[in-house]
């Protein structure tokens, strides 16, 4: 112990660091007396605590200075007489009993609203003054004392007497009764916090520094009398207590210099109010208000949440009319008064009443504490309070509300009155159905006007193939009558018989001669770009001249636009001859007819949107329907929900919305709407199975776009799109109550119904079935081979299909007898993916074993099967290609 104290007093008894250490501390203490003194404006004059802190810090900095002088003396001017030194020390010993007998006093009346002295008070101060008189008359009567053996004794004695009292006496008892004011008293609370910060951070500090500097001598023998050690040490931990007490009292508005207590911004409030603004938007009922305001209200200031309450005025019912009967009873009283209130909270107001009291502020405290708050804040809509938020008494004790958080409930405040006001005065559904349409639409126009880009690109891709073909047909020979008409046909059209380039030249031939009128046709070059083939009659050399060229846009509107139900859909038409989606579509139905056009336009059209759709169709063609939907949409994740009999328990319906966490604490999986609400698309198949309360949310979710867990009133936004499917009359289940009214409602918009194939026309079909023809075979050579006859489409017309799927089916099956029949079984090429309907797993399953080379191809093969052995199954590979595959693409096994 003796040597730690020797090793300190060796370090702290530098006279240089004592000096540095003194002068910062001179320092702030004068930055913080410049502080008070500039607030002199205000009113803070006619409070005693305020003039008793500049008196400490006055006699404080005093001290420091004489400190400071002798340091300076000791060091580099040693010369300086010694009576000026001496004068210098009995000055600050006399202001030492007055910086002590201010402390005592301020920190008394800072529990105290009384302006009078007390008989104890009075007492002290007598006594105080006769310690500080005394120094100041030695320091003029014996100002010629030249040493310290000529000072008198009784100096000393007086000196010490003043020791003992202003430390043993004086200040112990202060501190005794101001603690037990603070304990006894109802004070309030940001006072309270005050005086728990100065007591053990500022007061005691200076109270055992002030000892630590006069009484070295009771830590060991070894410390210096010049108490330099003591004062160093002391001085340090001084000025760290003060600027941090400094920092935390002025923010507890000391002395009422601040009209709120301080906070630092809170950036999570910013954050968190972003994501209330969107759920505000979307929050229909009083009790998703009431919901939104206690979230944030805990997120944001910490506060539990059936501590904090949203009371609307013109709402009746509600669970605590005591509350609202005593709101109502004190505004209609003081009504006009309160109209500039924008929050009351309740330690602010007592606070100033403790410093300035007035009936103003004591008719607040009274209406604060009758309805048990810390916090009212009323909801104004031009001037008009429609709604109040309270929180009860005592709901975050550890801290007081600051500013910031007063701000930032006030603007929480003026947000949530607008949305209020609009419930009011508005149908509040209404608005947000024609939010969700507006959105819709502009979604759809937005598709739209790609789509028209993507088909304007697609014609200015053959913009150079300006020139047009000539070819003359004449005794069943064609001739090509220039060089443009070559490179377009690309093949000997006279030799290869089986082509159908050469079909088509030869069709519009025969129609010619037979007919002696134009026809025109649309038939494919070598690369699949469209081409417009248009034959007439040349009667003076008796030949048939036939041009060929690259069409334009009108070309390919004016073909189909007669076959329309609605003529303003010929946009749709250019669509699906030029686009990536209308190829699609087209490949899903490649008829022609009247019927197949006009539901492929409607399926285009529905699918460019993000509306809800009902698929109306055979089953085996309903996946087929989804998959293309879902891809042209350009959505990721496709979850696919098959009812297979009536649902009548809640599985269903949390697993599509969720549950209120009060009522499925268990669940832990998110519901299937919140997952695919970045880019997903849910498929409900057999959707008249669900219960009708799943059918009512579903309705919901369509109407609005946004959803609700099941027994909550919360609003949740998701973009997932919707696709249902069945196979009963809704409106037979509607009037017998099966199903909901509000569903099919929402549906009846965008319902997808697929003619049957049953009542298509002979022509109609026998399209579709060359279309499917098309599709299946890769070999062009064998494709005249293995073409439908007319007898294979009347077999076909006569068994009628009743889906594609089907029909597809027996297009195959036909052309797989017929090559056996022709016995090219082996060499025929059949498109691998003729029976998919996903367009990704069609370009992989025609890519075959190089699928393999692909790592993005692989990673959709392995989100789609999960398995190795489906994907070599698939690709029609070995296990160990597609495991290997695996490993280096880093997809699990």
């Amino acid at each position: 112990m003796q040597f730690f104290l020797t090793y300190l007093n060796n370090i702290f008894g530098n006279q240089h660091l004592l000096l540095a250490v003194t002068s910062v501390f001179l320092i702030f203490k004068c930055y913080i007396l410049f502080k008070l003194i500039s607030q002199s404006n205000k009113k803070i004059h006619l409070y005693s605590s305020w003039l008793f802190l500049i008196l400490v810090l006055i006699g404080s900095s005093i001290s420091d200075l004489t400190w400071i002088f002798c340091i300076i003396r000791s060091l580099w001017l040693p010369t300086i007489d010694y009576r000026i030194y001496l004068f210098t020390i009995r000055i600050a010993w006399g202001l030492t009993a007055i910086q002590f007998q201010s402390l005592a006093l301020f920190l008394e009346k800072l529990v105290d609203q009384s302006t009078k002295f007390n008989i104890r008070q009075k007492i002290f101060i007598i006594i105080s003054g006769g310690f500080f008189c005394l120094p100041i008359i030695f320091a003029f009567i014996n100002f010629n004392c030249r040493q310290t053996a000529d000072r008198p004794i009784i100096e000393l004695l007086i000196r010490n007497a003043e020791i003992y009292y202003l430390f043993f006496i004086l200040m112990p008892l202060t501190i005794i009764l101001v603690v037990w004011k603070t304990y006894a008293q109802q004070l309030p609370r940001i006072l309270k916090k005050q005086v728990k910060i100065l007591l053990p951070i500022a007061i005691l500090p200076i109270w055992i520094s002030e000892l630590l500097q006069n009484f070295p001598q009771v830590l060991s023998h070894y410390w210096e009398t010049n108490s330099y050690s003591a004062v160093c040490l002391s001085t340090i931990f001084l000025t760290f207590a003060m600027y941090f007490c400094t920092r935390r009292v002025i923010a507890l508005r000391f002395l009422n210099l601040r009209s709120h207590v301080e906070a630092k911004a809170s950036f999570s409030f910013i954050h968190d109010f972003k994501d209330v603004l969107e759920k505000l938007s979307h929050a229909t009922t009083n009790n998703e208000l009431e919901h939104i305001t206690q979230t944030l209200f805990k997120e944001s200031f910490n506060i539990p949440l059936n501590k904090t309450h949203l009371y609307f005025r013109q709402e009746k019912g509600n669970s605590d009319q005591k509350i609202k009967s005593l709101v109502e009873s004190f505004f209609s009283l003081h009504g006009q008064d309160e109209q500039s209130a924008k929050i009351l909270i309740y330690d602010e107001i007592t606070f100033n009443n403790f410093y300035e009291k007035n009936e103003y502020n004591k008719l607040l405290i009274t209406f604060l504490e009758t309805i048990d708050a810390d916090i009212f804040m009323p909801i104004y809509e031009k001037n008009n309070m429609t709604a109040y938020i309270i929180v009860e008494r005592h709901a975050r004790l550890k801290s007081f509300y600051g500013n910031t958080e007063r701000d930032e409930m006030v603007v929480y405040a003026s947000y949530l009155g607008n949305i209020i006001h609009l419930f009011q005065t508005h149908d509040i559904n209404a608005l947000a159905k024609q939010e969700k349409e507006l959105k819709d639409e502009l979604y759809h126009k937005h598709q739209e006007i790609n789509q028209y880009k993507e088909s304007i690109r697609s014609f200015l891709r053959t913009t150079k193939e300006k020139e047009i073909g000539i070819i003359f047909y004449q005794n069943r020979r064609f001739i090509f009558g220039n060089k443009a008409a070559r490179e377009m046909i690309q093949i000997n059209i006279n030799l290869q018989e089986g082509h159908h380039l050469t079909k088509a030249l030869k069709n519009i031939a025969r129609q010619v001669e037979e007919y002696k009128a134009p026809v025109t046709h649309f038939a494919l070059d070598c690369n699949g770009n469209k081409l417009v083939l248009s034959g007439v009659s040349n009667l003076d050399k008796n030949n048939v001249i036939i041009t060929v060229y690259y069409p334009e846009i009108t070309d390919i509107i004016k073909k189909q636009t007669e076959l329309l139900n609605d003529p303003t859909k010929w946009d749709y038409l250019l669509y699906l001859e030029t686009t990536e989606s209308g190829k699609l579509v087209n490949k899903l139905i490649p008829g022609s007819g009247e019927m197949l056009l006009n539901f492929k336009i409607n399926l285009l059209q529905t699918t460019l949107s993000k509306k809800g759709i009902l698929l109306e169709m055979p089953s085996d063609d309903v996946m087929a329907t989804v998959e293309i939907i879902h891809h042209i949409s350009l959505r990721e994740k496709l979850y696919h929900l098959k009812l297979q009999g009536p649902s009548h328990s809640n599985e269903t319906i949390i697993k599509l919305f969720g549950v209120n966490p009060l009522f499925g604490a268990a669940v832990t999986e998110k519901p299937i709407l919140e997952e695919l609400s970045e880019a997903g698309t849910l498929f409900i198949e057999n959707v008249h199975l669900l219960d009708v309360e799943s059918q009512e949310y579903l309705a919901e979710f369509l109407r609005y776009g946004a959803y609700r867990r099941y027994k909550s009133n919360q609003k949740i936004p998701s973009t997932a799109r919707v696709i249902c499917s069945t196979n009963q009359n809704l409106q037979t289940l509607v009037h017998e109550g099966t199903f909901s009214k509000e569903l099919l409602q929402e549906f009846k918009k965008t319902t997808i119904y697929l003619p049957s194939l049953l009542t298509l026309s002979e022509d109609e079909l026998y399209a579709l079935a060359e279309g499917f023809t098309e599709q299946v075979i890769q070999s062009q050579p064998l494709k005249n081979l293995l073409e439908l006859t007319d007898a294979d489409k009347v077999r076909i017309a006569d068994t009628r299909p009743v889906s594609l799927h089907e029909l597809k089916n027996k297009v195959q099956q036909l052309l797989a007898l017929k090559s056996k029949k022709n016995l090219v079984y082996d060499e025929t090429q059949f498109d691998p993916a003729f029976q998919l309907s996903d367009p990704q797993l069609m370009q992989a399953a025609r890519l075959g074993k190089h699928a393999l080379k692909d790592s993005k191809i692989m990673a959709m093969l392995w989100n789609k099967f999960k398995s190795q052995a489906k994907i070599a199954t698939f690709l029609g590979v070995n296990r160990s290609s597609v495991n290997r595959r695996c490993k280096d693409y880093h997809l699990n096994s």
